[in-house]
């Protein structure tokens, strides 16, 4: 499982998701799949027009970006390209799509995860329950190294700092240098000091376990401790540590 997934709606950060994948592949074979997510066709089109309503629409800036993804990763010795239109989803049609596409890391960007479209919000609480790690890109679009950690622990998980390094260590290079304990916090309370944690230990990279979730949708969503902050978060499955 060694493959990267890149969810996109083909805006501009899908580059810089690109790029990230690229790095976090180092040298080992890869193959990155930018995928899109669409709702089903009306199933009272003739299946002529159900295939045509079923070619993604594509505007000359979205194949110009494609193009620009494939430039990048045609420039590196180890990771190939795809791009795939995935309709209609499901929990175990999401699961057997990781499966075969052998899905290591799944790459979220912020345009992408902020999307407001009820089935897109779908697939995301789909995709929260999986076991694949996701990657949370941050607000901003540079390049980040991913060297120093901070762990977001949530005291109900019951997993220490030391044995969460054991297991991330097995597919990522960062180092986790600090912890805090954010159960039971209010935001507005404790976010002065992850602040100020991060800024004193050179932190460019949050960690957190997460564990599954109903997937009705809610309508007033709790922003995360860490919405504020602007660094990228790798989130992992609690069933996988």
């Amino acid at each position: 499982m060694h493959n990267i997934l890149i969810p996109t709606a083909f805006e501009a950060d899908t580059l810089y998701a690109v790029k990230t994948a690229v790095k976090h592949a180092e040298t080992k074979n890869c193959t990155i799949v930018l995928v899109t997510i669409s709702d089903l066709p009306d199933t009272l089109f003739s299946p002529l027009s159900a295939l045509r309503s079923m070619s993604p629409e594509m505007t000359e800036a979205q194949y110009a970006l494609v193009d620009e993804c494939r430039a990048i990763v045609k420039e590196t010795a180890n990771c190939t390209l795809t791009v795939r239109h995935q309709f209609g989803i499901s929990a175990p049609l999401l699961k057997n799509l990781l499966n075969h596409l052998e899905i290591g890391l799944v790459i979220l960007s912020q345009r992408y995860r902020s999307e407001t479209n009820t089935f897109q919000r779908h697939f995301l609480k789909l995709l929260g329950n999986c076991k694949s790690p996701i990657l949370h890109l941050g607000q901003h679009s540079e390049e980040h190294h991913f060297n120093n950690a901070l762990y977001l622990e949530r005291a109900a998980n019951g997993i220490g700092v030391q044995e969460l390094q054991r297991i991330v260590s097995e597919r990522f290079t960062f180092k986790i240098v600090s912890q805090a304990s954010v159960f039971e916090e209010r935001p507005e309370e404790i976010t002065p000091f992850l602040s100020e944690t991060i800024s004193k230990n050179n932190i460019d990279l949050l960690v957190e376990t997460r564990k599954p979730e109903k997937t009705r949708l809610k309508k007033n969503l709790v922003p995360p401790i860490h919405q504020n902050l602007g660094l990228p978060i790798l989130s992992l499955h609690e069933e996988t540590v």
